[in-house]
């Protein structure tokens, strides 16, 4: 034996008896991700090769777009530079030509002039064909002059006679008449007049030179002298005077022999300021106007004759220009930085900057970038350069190299190579992302099509066993592979592909093997729910579900921990196995323990779902049978197949053990019983006596099982006892009442959120005022034929919160449970009329509440807004206001507060102080609400109020709710009677006629009103239009009631009496018709028909078994309250003084 409880144990080994069912529940998670592992293996191999492909393919598009990307930036900027060099050399090249021709229209118009000049002194010659060398000066110089200056760009040009020493008094002569006049026509030629003459024009009266001293008469004595003689422009303010002789300047003079004895060169000075000019004159020829720019001067000789170049030198002229004059107006004005650096043989420097159309002067120096060297375009500007000039001292040689600057070079270059490139790269991403993306969604599609695969393998192991279901995958590959081959080697014609389907179809049926299994030790069990049909007869088809998950879903987690396996669940039974798919040797004992486990684990559950699914939950049980035999297990395969077990192990255990069994106990057979006793666990099990019809079992063959809670064993009690287990036996009625108050609280905080989610949002007002006003009169004079409900408002439905989040304030919350517990403690201990009865009224308010539905052509509307002021018009705005609803819980809650288990006639008839206080009518229900309202008033319950009522006129329309409802419980008043029915008939019957002034909306309240009040006395009494073992509780408990009155006298007639005829005629004259209204009325649906159906159905059990029922009921009465003239009597509530008042219920 040791050896089977040892396997036991190492069946238990990962887990034991008080693992939580959280722990318990994960295994199932565990299991589904072992069948993705499985999946994933079976294609491991196909994946790992898309994986190294699909980064083949990435690594190939990123090489390729990196290479690309390079390419086109590389390719782009070289053709900017390209283009760049292009521009820059055309440009260069334009400037350098300009250079030349500058250097030719000089070295052109200097030689023209000196022609012209000898021509005109040959014409000036005497008879004796002298010469007037050097009596002579140019005439019309300044017209000459301008032409030439217009040409060449030159600044100035003078006129040097060469004057030997003997003719220098006759040339002073001469000069003293002819220089004025030249000078006179030079002024009017150039400005028109001769204002400038006197104040700006400079003549000496003799040879001068410059000294340190200023300007003075030069020295005497020298071979020859240089005179200036004339000049274009005339003015010479800021230079030199007239009759300056050149050679007195030492550098002038280094030229002046050389040229003299050369006879035929012009030699090029060094570059120097000029200030020969005006500021005026200056203006035009340099583009910043300045006065510094440096100059070269150039002298050029005139011959005696014209056409001898190597005759006499007889006169000079001397030109001053500026090689930026060369370069102005000479580039587009968008070509931006170019330097020309000009360089001569004397050792000056000069850099100019072309700037567009302009030309600026920069500086003595070289100021070109040198990362531009490769890029100089050079230009020799000597023109006239002879041999004998080549290494003169006296004559300065000058060349020109042109450069880029970085400016111009950046106007070639733009952000396009990056902006391709960027283009270029971001396609390739966005390949790369759609790429990715693309491997995304597939891995994605693959993970899911790996959990659809691994899930269909889960849900294929939940229903059948692992082997059976790789068997059943095994076959459908056969049969595929059979199919495909059969296909492929039949010909293509539509009469052989025809009769290959047929033929394929009979293989496969006759090849495939059934998925089946003979399992000869095993230990089957079915537990159902005992009262499940009375208990979900009450119940909205979501909390029955919500039951059967829990316990189900708990009832798996513990197979699992125990290795049963489930094989089904109809209905409410549940059905295991232990022994198959493996093998266990102790099956009976994993089955027993997985027995009590369940038994445990319901009463836990239904306890603490008794909050959330109402009264009568916790008091569910379970009823367990198990039986040990031979089994047949597989799947018949077809629609829906799933696997089942058959044989005589399954029907007997179907059949005779758990159908007779009793709540909250485990009964087995004589086979289980034996197995246990063979497996040393005889002590659990004791033989059951009261033995029902077995249908073949025999007798003496049923065994109630008793489990132990610890390893020692234990002995069974006797086999009449009921058997339960320490650790869940019921708490007591303080117990029972606690929870009764959770559920209660929970409805109602509910209906709470719902008033504040159609408020949207929590507004806090006093409202005491309110509640002083409505206690002027009784409650049954407060009766209303008409309460108007809220009229429907599109623009307050649009703001309605979801009630999911609304949070209760703490305070609320709390006050609200004190209110319920305190309204729990004022209900007396009746067998009908307590707390408890109270609480199934409230459950059964909340279902029909919960089943008013609207008309079947709104279903589904497109326009919310007309849904929803459809459905309020159509359930008379009931729906639509959660105050409403919220009053009729209330009043269910409260309609038998105090009752003291006898009827309003009998109080009336007894004279208590409360009859006469309220008027001998309705005694019980006018004490019941006061008794409630002066609670919900008092001060410990402000918060509360406020909460709900945040003005007085819903506090008011609360009450007007309340006083209906309560007051609508009595349906034996006479009076209140006559006035519903009256109010029925205006309100549902189109004979009686309505009154001309009454609008739709009073209509539509009256409406509504009658429903509600239908609505509580339907939940007052719906015990009779539910299930049968339903109505016969609380049937049952009413009739003790009336029969504990009885013994205390304070009722005439004994309720056995006249109980059987008295409940027909409530079905025919009362249950009935109330149903009947209930589906006249239109807005409960199938839930009307539902409750009239239950009313006659129990009406005909009635009259069949009715006269037995109360037999019975009779006996049980009996020995719980004894028979009248006994001592004992029972107890009953102590009458109070007056001011506290007592209930009642209706005698039926």
């Amino acid at each position: 034996m040791k050896a089977f409880d040892k396997f036991e144990d190492e069946t238990l080994a990962k887990s034991t008896d008080e693992e939580e069912l959280d722990s318990e529940t994960s295994l199932s998670s565990v299991t589904r991700r072992d069948e993705v592992l499985e999946v994933r293996k079976q294609s491991s191999k196909e994946t790992a090769r898309v994986r190294t492909w699909k980064c083949l393919a990435f690594l190939a598009l990123l090489g390729t777009a990196v290479s690309v990307t390079a390419t086109t930036y590389a390719l782009l900027v070289k053709q900017e530079h390209d283009n760049f060099r292009t521009v820059y050399y055309q440009f260069a090249r334009t400037v350098a030509d300009s250079a030349v021709n500058q250097q030719r229209d000089v070295l052109d118009g200097l030689c023209f002039l000196s022609n012209s000049i000898s021509l005109s002194a040959l014409q000036h010659q005497d008879s004796q064909g002298n010469l007037p060398w050097p009596f002579f000066l140019p005439p019309m110089f300044e017209t000459t002059a301008e032409k030439y200056m217009a040409v060449s760009k030159a600044e100035h040009l003078g006129f040097n006679s060469i004057v030997s020493h003997e003719n220098k008094d006759a040339f002073l002569d001469f000069a003293a008449v002819e220089v004025p006049n030249q000078i006179r026509e030079s002024h009017l030629i150039k400005y028109g007049n001769t204002d400038k003459l006197n104040n700006e024009t400079k003549l000496a009266s003799t040879i001068i030179q410059k000294t340190k001293d200023g300007w003075v008469p030069d020295v005497d004595g020298r071979e020859w002298y240089h005179v200036r003689s004339a000049q274009a422009p005339p003015s010479r303010k800021l230079s030199a005077p007239f009759m300056w002789n050149i050679n007195s300047n030492p550098g002038v003079n280094s030229s002046m022999t050389p040229l003299v004895e050369l006879r035929n060169e012009t030699f090029y000075q060094p570059v120097k300021k000029f200030m020969g000019l005006t500021p005026e004159e200056h203006k035009g020829y340099h583009a910043d106007n300045a006065v510094d720019n440096p100059h070269f001067f150039v002298y050029h000789p005139i011959n005696k004759y014209p056409d001898d170049p190597h005759s006499e030198v007889v006169a000079t002229l001397a030109t001053t220009l500026s090689f930026d004059a060369a370069f102005r107006k000479l580039l587009p004005d968008n070509v931006k930085g170019m330097y020309c650096v000009i360089e001569n043989s004397c050792g000056q420097t000069i850099t100019y900057l072309i700037d567009g159309e302009e030309a600026y002067y920069k500086n003595m120096s070289d100021l070109h970038d040198p990362r531009f060297d490769d890029m100089a375009v050079y230009q020799y500007l000597m023109l006239s350069d002879s041999p004998a000039l080549q290494d003169h001292p006296a004559h300065c040689r000058y060349h020109m190299n042109i450069y880029p600057t970085k400016e111009f070079e950046s106007d070639y270059k733009s952000n396009t190579p990056v902006i391709y490139a960027v283009v270029v790269a971001t396609t390739f991403a966005i390949v790369a992302l759609i790429f990715l993306v693309f491997d995304r969604m597939v891995g994605v599609r693959n993970e899911i099509m790996v959990s659809n695969a691994a899930k269909s393998n889960a849900i294929v192991s939940s229903v059948v066993p692992d082997h059976l279901r790789d068997r059943w995958m095994q076959s459908q590959e056969q049969d595929n592979s059979a199919s495909t081959s059969t296909f492929t080697s039949t010909s293509f014609s539509t009469k052989a592909n025809l009769s290959s389907f047929l033929n394929n179809s009979d293989v496969a049926v006759e090849v495939s093997s059934p998925l089946a299994d003979l399992y000869l030790d095993t230990t089957v069990l079915f537990a159902d729910i005992a009262n499940f049909d009375a208990w979900s007869s009450t119940r909205a088809p979501t909390d029955v579900f919500i039951l059967l998950e829990t316990l189900f879903q708990a009832f798996d987690a513990i197979a699992r921990r125990r290795r049963v396996y489930k094989v089904e669940s109809v209905r409410d039974c549940y059905v295991a196995v232990c022994g198959l798919p493996e093998s266990n040797p102790t099956h009976s004992i994993t089955m027993a323990r997985f027995g009590r486990d369940i038994l445990s684990k319901t009463h836990l559950l239904t306890k603490a779902l008794e909050v959330k699914l109402g009264p009568d939950t916790g008091d569910l049980d379970l009823r367990v049978g198990i039986h040990s035999g031979p089994v047949t297990a597989g799947v018949l395969r077809g629609d829906r197949c799933r696997f089942q077990l058959f044989g005589s192990t399954m029907n007997s255990c179907q059949d005779n053990l758990f159908q007779s069994g009793k709540p909250n106990k485990i009964q087995c057979s004589r086979e289980t019983t034996e197995h246990l006793t063979k497996l040393g666990k005889g002590g659990w099990v004791c033989q059951r006596t009261d033995l029902p019809d077995t249908q073949g079992l025999g007798t003496g063959e049923l065994y109630w099982v008793t489990v132990p809670t610890e390893r020692a064993g234990s002995t069974c009690s006797a086999a009449s006892s009921d058997f339960r287990l320490s650790s869940t036996l019921h708490s007591g009625h303080d117990g029972r009442t606690k929870r009764l108050i959770d559920w209660n609280v929970e409805m109602l905080s509910n209906l709470m959120k719902e008033i504040v989610a159609r408020r949207g949002g929590v507004s806090v007002k006093s409202t005491k005022g309110a509640a002083t006003e409505s206690r002027k009169t009784l409650p049954l004079e407060e009766v209303r034929e008409i309460i108007e409900l809220p009229a429907f408002d599109s623009q307050e439905a649009s703001k309605q919160m979801s009630p999911e989040d609304v949070t209760l304030p703490l305070i609320v919350t709390k006050q609200l449970r004190q209110l319920v517990s305190t309204i729990a403690c004022m209900y007396n201990d009746n067998p009908f009329h307590n707390f408890d009865h109270a609480s199934h009224v409230v459950m059964s308010v909340i279902k029909l509440m919960g089943r008013i539905v609207g008309p079947s052509d709104i279903v589904g509307a497109v326009d919310e807004d007309n849904h929803a002021e459809s459905l309020h018009d159509h359930t008379y705005g009931i729906t639509s206001d959660p105050l409403t609803q919220f009053a009729c819980a209330f009043s269910a809650l409260i309609h038998d507060v105090d009752h003291v288990g006898v009827s309003n006639a009998q109080l009336v008839k007894e004279g208590v102080p409360i009859a006469s206080k309220y008027g001998e009518r309705s005694v019980a229900e006018q004490n019941s609400l006061d008794l409630s309202w002066d609670l919900l008033m008092g001060p410990e319950f402000e918060e509360l109020r406020a909460f709900l009522f945040p003005s007085a006129a819903e506090l008011t329309r609360f009450r007007q709710l309340v006083v209906n409802s309560v007051m609508a419980t009595d349906i034996v008043d006479k009076d209140l009677k006559a006035l519903r029915n009256g109010r029925w008939e205006k309100a549902f019957t189109s004979q009686v006629a309505k009154s001309p002034t009454e609008s739709p909306r009073d209509a539509t309240n009256r409406k509504a009103t009658i429903v509600i009040e239908h609505i509580i006395q339907a939940s007052d009494i719906s015990h009779t239009m539910q299930h049968w073992h339903v109505y016969r509780k609380w049937n049952q408990n009413l009739f003790e009631e009336l029969y504990v009155a009885y013994l205390n006298g304070r009722m005439e007639k004994d309720p056995a009496e006249f109980w059987f005829k008295g409940e027909i005629g409530f079905f025919d004259f009362y249950i009935i018709p109330l149903t009947e209204k209930l589906k006249e009325c239109g807005v409960f649906g199938v839930s009307s028909g539902e409750y009239l159906d239950y009313a006659l159905k129990n009406k005909r059990e009635w009259v069949a078994n009715g006269e037995k029922a109360v037999a019975e009921m009779v006996d049980l009465a009996r020995s719980k309250y004894g028979v009248k003239g006994e001592e004992t009597q029972p107890p009953m509530p102590a009458l109070l003084e007056e001011g506290v008042p007592f209930g009642e219920e209706v005698e039926v």
